[in-house]
């Protein structure tokens, strides 16, 4: 993805997004190997990619913990708690 909007919120939506879709379409796929997929494909620099990598681990995360919760669901989560994971970050 290029040109992403420098907004981390935005990002990482976006991470949580490729996340959840890379995960669908290859079930078999370990946690490293998403990460490394949406990493190759959201443009981000530094705190910014920190805070895609998280919402990525975020959404994997809750995907695990709920398998039968939708995608809409999932990303509706993270975004409700974009605010907390940059506060952690930034910590």
């Amino acid at each position: 993805m290029k040109n992403t909007n420098e907004n981390p919120k935005v990002i990482m939506m976006v991470a949580a997004s490729k996340a959840l879709d890379y995960k669908s379409k290859q079930p078999l796929a370990g946690h490293n190997e998403v990460i490394q997929h949406v990493m190759a494909n959201v443009n981000a620099v530094s705190n910014m990619k920190i805070s895609a990598i998280a919402a990525a681990n975020r959404a994997l995360k809750y995907k695990e913990q709920n398998p039968r919760a939708n995608d809409k669901e999932i990303m509706q989560r993270i975004m409700d708690e974009s605010s907390e994971i940059i506060e952690s970050i930034d910590q």
